[in-house]
């Protein structure tokens, strides 16, 4: 895995608080987001990519913690009203790629990182979804 530091991103999207062993939760809230077009609800935004980002981690990945689905944007001042405003902190990342039928090779990645020996930051944790390559999703965790 290469380590790759990254800025800060400001994140507008929807979330809920969940855990590994709800994985129901995380798929509802991917089903809400595709099925609404919250996407194109969100103004001001950087590209066309999707961000799935974790937060708030109650301790490691074992414990609750925060799912977020949403986009980077590049005007703070554009919330619309029901959205979750987010910052991705700058730092660290090991950088993981995941290519293959998704969500299988994405989950399968996801128990890779789990069973590792990375020295987790806990901090955040986030995806990077490009629309335009469906069987690749870039996974950045962070390290101390």
């Amino acid at each position: 895995m290469n380590t790759e530091t990254h800025p800060s991103r400001t994140l507008y999207g929807i979330q809920t608080r969940t855990s590994n062993e709800t994985p129901h939760e995380i798929a509802a809230l991917w089903q809400r987001f595709m099925a609404d077009g919250i996407a194109d609800e969100i103004p001001e935004r950087a590209d066309d990519r999707l961000i799935a980002a974790y937060f708030d981690y109650q301790g490691d990945h074992t414990q609750p913690y925060t799912f977020f689905l949403g986009c980077e944007v590049i005007d703070v001042d554009c919330a619309p009203e029901g959205f979750a405003l987010r910052s991705l902190p700058a730092g660290r990342y090991a950088a993981v790629q995941a290519r293959g039928p998704m969500p299988k090779t994405l989950i399968e990645s996801w128990q890779q990182i789990w069973q590792s020996d990375l020295p987790r930051s806990y901090l955040a944790d986030f995806e990077v979804h490009d629309p335009s390559q469906p069987d690749e999703v870039a996974i950045y965790i962070g390290v101390q």
